[in-house]
């Protein structure tokens, strides 16, 4: 009551020692403020927790879909239809925002050796690892983005099946791995995080045109490999290779493009082995020419 605090005061006074008031205290809330380019864990549609976002991951980001163009090697072609040699340059691909596709976003490079690339396509090609370096290229920037690697190994039909493991360059740190397990009719590809365990799984089966009559137009120009979620079976994305034009599938029949959906997919780093699974289907199924299967 106002007596009793009266009361006190005056008694604290006469002490000679001042007042002790009670005076609740309004806890106010905090906010932690996040670091620049840190963001929260939202599994694929979004980022890791606590993921430094680099110029390029925030680029791909923002991305909905991408289409990668394979170069055509003038060096090939020269040298299988005017010289009838065997021989196969290092491949490149271009990634292209279809919003802007003037502009170069990615620039990849394929970093395998000479004599190791020439048996691509004999008789161990199965067996023969690669490597391919992807710079971005966007905004006048020339930044490295992705290291990817498939080391050589001794494989044949189920046994000690293919692995492409996909590294940060800029960071140095493993963002996650692609398998290409053996199913009988059926191509799958397997993309994993870095606890090994499935995350998206890409089909591309064995009836469709595109595989069984590959041409430049219709139906037979294109094979799609749909992807979808590994733990629910929901569809979530999609890879299509196409058949460029009918100049370059005569002159280079081994050249393609690749355009990817991303769709549900919006974490930054799974799109990044998104496009690394394309690539990879790529030198798993396509990177032949018609020549050099008919020797």
């Amino acid at each position: 009551s106002s007596f009793a605090f009266l009361f006190r005061v005056f008694r604290s006074f006469m002490s000679g020692q001042p007042p002790q008031l009670r005076v609740p205290l309004v806890a106010q809330p905090t906010q932690q403020a996040m670091p620049v380019g840190m963001v929260p864990a939202m599994g694929i549609a979004g980022p890791p927790p606590q993921m430094t976002m680099t110029a390029a991951m925030l680029h791909l980001a923002g991305m909905d879909k991408v289409e990668i163009q394979e170069k055509a090697r003038l060096s090939e072609v020269v040298a299988q239809d005017l010289l009838g040699v065997g021989y196969e340059a290092a491949n490149k691909y271009k990634v292209l925002d279809p919003r802007n596709p003037h502009q170069m976003v990615f620039f990849a490079h394929e970093k395998t050796g000479f004599c190791k690339r020439q048996c691509q396509n004999g008789c161990i090609k199965d067996c023969v690892g690669f490597e391919l370096d992807m710079t971005y290229t966007a905004r006048g920037s020339h930044e490295p983005f992705l290291h990817v690697k498939r080391h050589s190994s001794c494989t044949c039909c189920c046994l000690n099946r293919p692995v492409l493991e996909v590294t940060d360059s800029t960071t140095g740190q493993a963002l996650g791995s692609i398998r290409n397990p053996f199913r009988c009719c059926n191509l799958v590809f397997n993309m994993r995080d870095l606890n090994e365990q499935d995350v998206l799984v890409a089909e591309g089966g064995c009836c469709q045109w595109g595989l069984l009559c590959p041409l430049p137009c219709g139906p037979c120009s294109e094979v799609r490999f749909p992807i979808r979620d590994a733990q629910t079976g929901a569809p979530v994305a999609e890879i299509q290779k196409k058949v460029p034009s009918c100049l370059k599938f005569m002159f280079a029949s081994d050249v393609d493009n690749y355009k990817i959906e991303f769709g549900n997919v919006q974490n930054p780093q799974y799109k990044a082995l998104v496009m690394a699974m394309a690539l990879f289907i790529d030198f798993r199924y396509f990177n032949v020419s018609d020549e050099q299967q008919q020797n």
